[in-house]
């Protein structure tokens, strides 16, 4: 499921320095609710400098257990950028990422959730979108439990 109050940042302008997703310049939150929320962050890099190859770019799906986000746990991580920052062998490409995320963490939910950006290096410069997808199939983590019948 898509709509528009799932969208966390519009990528109306690049970012150069450490912050939160907007929409229309105004800092995006999205209630998912007290219930436990699985599903996945799309987000869509259009541009990324990296002409000093020390470029860091981390995005953090961040959680909140209210909507001043006192308490604040990351709930996914996309680290790109410069191989000589990254864990890896290449430098990141512009293009799409898909994130698992659910809301929980130790037991405890977090309704709310923005996106956050910490950038760093020489010169950077990160123009990205990311929205939610509550109801796409989870990537990444699983859980099972295994159940025995004698």
């Amino acid at each position: 499921m898509f709509t528009e109050g799932h969208i966390l940042e519009d990528g109306a302008a690049a970012r150069t320095a450490s912050g939160y997703g907007s929409i229309a310049a105004a800092a995006k939150t999205v209630n998912l609710g007290n219930g436990l929320v699985r599903g996945n962050v799309v987000i869509d890099v259009s541009d990324m400098t990296m002409q000093s190859n020390d470029e860091l770019y981390q995005l953090h799906l961040m959680g909140g257990d209210d909507s001043d986000f006192t308490k604040e746990v990351a709930l996914a991580t996309l680290e790109i950028g410069c191989m000589e920052v990254i864990e890896g062998s290449k430098d990141s490409k512009i293009g799409r990422y898909i994130l698992a995320f659910e809301n929980e963490q130790n037991g405890v939910i977090f309704p709310y959730v923005r996106i956050r950006h910490a950038i760093s290096g020489t010169t950077p410069s990160l123009t990205y979108t990311a929205r939610l997808e509550k109801d796409l199939p989870v990537r990444g983590r699983i859980s099972a439990t295994a159940t025995t019948t004698t």
